[in-house]
């Protein structure tokens, strides 16, 4: 198995969003059998951080506070990365979804409209009643 480079540094751009295609994939990835793989690899990232807080020794209270600290982001991270996912992905499905279509309206409905909202241009009677 070919070993995978892990990303250190920041690629993706401040103020970047994702593509549609991304989206897309995230959505896929979301319901996917492997999704729920990656959150178990994630949680037990968050669990072995855990392990090591507890094994600290309580005299050591900076090292205590530190990994304290440690896996309150670690959890938080976990969740956020899980709320992002659904985030996005949900962006994919509304930029997908069919809008319902819009009836023209009739002349009558036309002429109301127009009637109904000053703004609009006063338009010709004849246009509207056929005459």
């Amino acid at each position: 198995m070919m070993e995978q480079e892990l990303r250190t540094e920041r690629t993706f751009g401040v103020t970047s969003t994702l593509k549609p295609a991304q989206r897309m994939r995230l959505l896929a990835f979301l319901n996917s059998e492997v999704y729920p793989d990656v959150l178990d690899v994630m949680e037990m990232v968050c669990i072995e951080l855990e392990s090591k807080l507890i094994n600290t020794e309580a005299e050591q209270e900076a090292a205590v506070l530190a990994n304290h600290k440690m896996t309150k982001a670690a959890w938080q991270i976990f969740v956020h990365i899980q709320q992002k996912i659904a985030d996005e992905s949900a962006l994919y499905l509304r930029s997908v979804e069919k809008k319902p279509p819009v009836p023209a309206l009739t002349e009558q409905e036309r002429y109301i409209e127009n009637l109904l909202n000053p703004t609009r241009p006063s338009p010709e009677e004849a246009e509207f009643t056929g005459a």
